[in-house]
């Protein structure tokens, strides 16, 4: 596991803000292109040949002020993926806040659940695990089923928690983002942008910091199986807090991070990389840039947002991942992207 990162302020005026509603009510101003580091956006190759408009969503964000340090196609609509989990994850430990369950709530796997795609944890229907265990299982292994399990065991349904992640997702004003499952998995409806996943990520940092350690660690083992993070950050990035990634053919590799070092948190959000490699090297070239360098302003998340959800973007006829048309599609979110045929892409 990476050494424990410098704790950042938690009582930042951006979270005071999002916590009592600003975000909600900010003035909406959209600007698809706010462009800085240009040299940093051509070494990771996120101007996708082929692509809608041939950019992909890029944004890196001071997280306690809210000042965005540099952005592309940042309110642009794309499809989350397992990014989706983040949300997942919140309502979940916001019930524990509540007293409403508790980290040892028995979470058990219904017919709905284990019938999720890959990927999954793949146990019988009826196994249980503590909600903590849950919890660990879904952002080390990104498992599908386990994530509807604990929707269920939070919500009642996934019908309901559904209903709940939207109405958070309002509460916190991530205006361009509609949910219609826990995971990920693909459907045309769910969709994001990475303005939004950064002020998720502020809510899961500032609401959740006592559970810091669920969102970067890099294995649990379930029944004497080790499940491993295949999320290279979690590895070797010493400055790392809080990450998660995603993947569907639809999206191409998605992924979320935040660092803090010396005192200083920043969140970076890469969606639509052509592979896991790129998409670790811009988020880690974003996340230095922002540790180390004075960096200006170019906006604010304040301001910085979507009008209402629209179609993501469709990567669906391109080339998915390292992978070819074959896999293309394929259904899938999680750590791997599995089909019979074919290696499956990593997460």
């Amino acid at each position: 596991m990476p050494s424990q990162p410098t704790k950042a302020p938690t009582d930042a005026k951006f979270f005071r803000l999002l916590d009592n509603g600003s975000l909600r009510t900010a003035p909406v101003f959209v600007h698809h292109l706010l462009m800085k580091a240009p040299s940093i956006l051509l070494a990771a190759g996120l101007f996708l040949t082929g692509a809608p408009a041939g950019a992909a969503p890029l944004l890196l964000v001071d997280a306690s002020s809210g000042n965005v340090l540099a952005a592309q196609e940042a309110t642009r609509s794309w499809h989350p993926a397992s990014l989706t989990k983040l949300m997942t994850a919140h309502l979940a430990l916001t019930a524990v806040q509540a007293g409403r369950l508790t980290m040892n709530t028995s979470v058990a796997l219904s017919a709905r659940a284990v019938s999720q795609a890959p990927t999954k944890l793949g146990v019988p229907v009826g196994t249980s695990l503590r909600l903590e265990d849950a919890l660990t299982v879904m952002m080390v292994k990104s498992a599908n089923d386990v994530a509807v399990a604990i929707a269920e065991a939070v919500g009642g349904s996934e019908a309901a928690f559904v209903a709940t992640m939207n109405a958070e997702a309002r509460r916190l004003g991530m205006s361009g983002t509609r949910f219609v499952n826990a995971n990920g998995l693909h459907d045309d409806r769910q969709v994001t942008n990475a303005r939004d996943m950064a002020v998720l990520m502020v809510a899961v940092l500032g609401y959740h910091s006592d559970h810091a350690d669920l969102f970067r660690t890099p294995s649990i083992e379930v029944d004497g199986r080790v499940l491993k993070n295949t999320n290279k950050l979690v590895e070797d990035y010493d400055a790392l807090e809080a990450t998660k990634t995603g993947f569907v053919c639809a999206s191409g590799f998605n992924v979320v991070a935040s660092a803090v070092r010396g005192g200083r948190r920043v969140i970076a959000v890469v969606m639509g990389s052509p592979s896991a490699a790129v998409r670790t090297r811009i988020t880690r070239d974003l996340l230095e840039t922002g540790l180390s360098e004075a960096n200006a302003p170019i906006g604010n998340l304040l301001t910085l947002k979507a009008d209402a959800p629209a179609p993501g973007a469709d990567l669906r006829r391109l080339k998915c991942g390292r992978q070819g048309p074959a896999v293309a599609k394929a259904t899938v979110a999680g750590g791997d992207a599995k089909r019979v045929e074919v290696p499956p892409p990593r997460d």
